[in-house]
């Protein structure tokens, strides 16, 4: 996912982003605003270099799945 395409899918990425992964905070979406380079500094100051990755490819997961380009993913069943 490219700086425009993340810009895009930004307000339909937060709220899950969150839920996902919830190092993230509310000062953080409001830092990030679309901006690739920024999540990626939250990332890494969140969750470190490691899991930085993982939170990475799970956004571009999530815009592959919801732009029809990546059949194999599906969002997890909620919690019961």
């Amino acid at each position: 996912m490219n700086q425009e395409q993340f810009g895009q899918f930004w307000a339909q990425l937060k709220a899950p982003l969150k839920a996902k992964w919830d190092k993230i905070t509310e000062e953080d979406l409001v830092e990030i605003q679309g901006d690739l380079a920024k999540f990626g500094g939250v990332l890494q100051k969140r969750y470190g270099e490691m899991h930085k990755e993982e939170v990475k490819t799970w956004a571009n997961r999530r815009y592959s799945h919801w732009t029809g380009n990546y059949i194999g993913y599906k969002d997890p069943a909620p919690a019961s």
